[in-house]
């Protein structure tokens, strides 16, 4: 009877202890704010809106924010962005179709803030101005990766207005040397009023195994510097003997293993070595937010038109 009440006692336990974890996570993640400004021009006539996030205390917050549309009751995500050092990220929005549009940005959260979204925000594009145009958006839109993994996120183009042509997709803003896309196909053909698909794949970089080696050939006693170093070791020994025995060819021999040493160190041993031998190191992609823009670009010869949509990825 008592080993039952002693399980049922330990079970209780682990409930509250649960609990109180719960309650301290949940409190360890502070509240957040996201807020969808109206809509202004840029300095190139482009329709923009800019999305806010600020925490309980009213300071900015970082990490990724996305911004939605709601069509035909359905979510759209249209594109992903970093927040920079005020809490913001700004999306353009007159590539949108023509009609009317539920906007609103959601922010994703982190493991100290929250996630939130703004109010919806209604926007109406003009009707009158309906030429031939394609609209682009990903999905998803924010990624969270280690260093050295890839993501993925599909791109939809669709034709608006009878518009039929190729299209080109390229990415930008890539931190250099450390994150790569790929969009596939890279090139795609409208010749309906069907939305076409492409995915982009993005990996990042772990770290160089270079320098796992370099730390190698500094420690290891049977690496390449200092193997050398060791094949050397006899020599010394039998210089000791030799001295004994002829004194004046000791001093030429220890010129000459003087000069070895130097030789060594000025090589296997020395930065300049493992860079020219092995290349230079690098640390995997840095951890961060980054914003990727994903463009969409078509030309008939005279007149070039692009779309762009973005992902935020960030890097742990």
């Amino acid at each position: 009877m008592r080993s039952g009440i002693m399980r049922r006692v330990a079970r209780t336990g682990a409930v509250l202890l649960s609990t109180v974890l719960a309650a301290g996570l949940a409190q360890a993640q502070s509240r957040t704010y996201t807020t969808l400004s109206p809509v202004t021009k840029d300095a190139s006539g482009h329709s923009m809106v800019t999305a806010t996030v600020t925490d309980d205390t009213g300071q900015p917050v970082t990490g990724a924010v996305s911004l939605a549309d709601a069509v035909n009751n359905q979510t759209v995500w249209l594109s992903g962005a970093a927040l920079n050092g005020q809490g913001e990220a700004t999306f353009r929005v007159d590539g949108l179709a023509a009609g009317d549009h539920l906007l609103h940005a959601q922010f994703a959260g982190t493991t100290t803030d929250l996630q939130s979204s703004s109010k919806p925000m209604t926007l109406s594009t003009d009707a009158s101005a309906a030429v031939p145009t394609f609209t682009i958006t990903v999905a998803p839109t924010t990624f969270n990766v280690k260093a050295g993994g890839t993501a993925a996120t599909t791109i939809t183009v669709t034709p608006q207005n009878g518009f039929t042509g190729f299209i080109s997709l390229s990415c930008s803003g890539l931190p250099i040397d450390y994150v790569t896309c790929n969009n596939t196909p890279a090139n795609m053909e409208i010749a309906s009023a069907t939305a076409q698909t492409a995915v982009m794949n993005i990996q990042t970089t772990a770290t160089d195994s270079t320098d796992a080696l370099l730390r190698r050939g500094h420690h290891d006693p049977t690496a390449r510097g200092n193997g050398a170093y060791l094949a050397l070791l006899p020599g010394v020994f039998g210089l000791a003997w030799v001295a004994r025995k002829r004194r004046r060819m000791m001093r030429g021999m220890m010129l000459a293993l003087l000069a070895g040493f130097v030789l060594v160190s000025a090589t296997g041993c020395s930065a300049q070595y493992w860079y020219y031998h092995l290349g230079p190191i690098f640390g995997g992609t840095p951890t961060g937010t980054y914003t990727i823009t994903v463009t969409a670009q078509t030309s008939n010869g005279v007149t070039a038109s692009q779309q762009s949509a973005s992902v935020a990825l960030t890097v742990q």
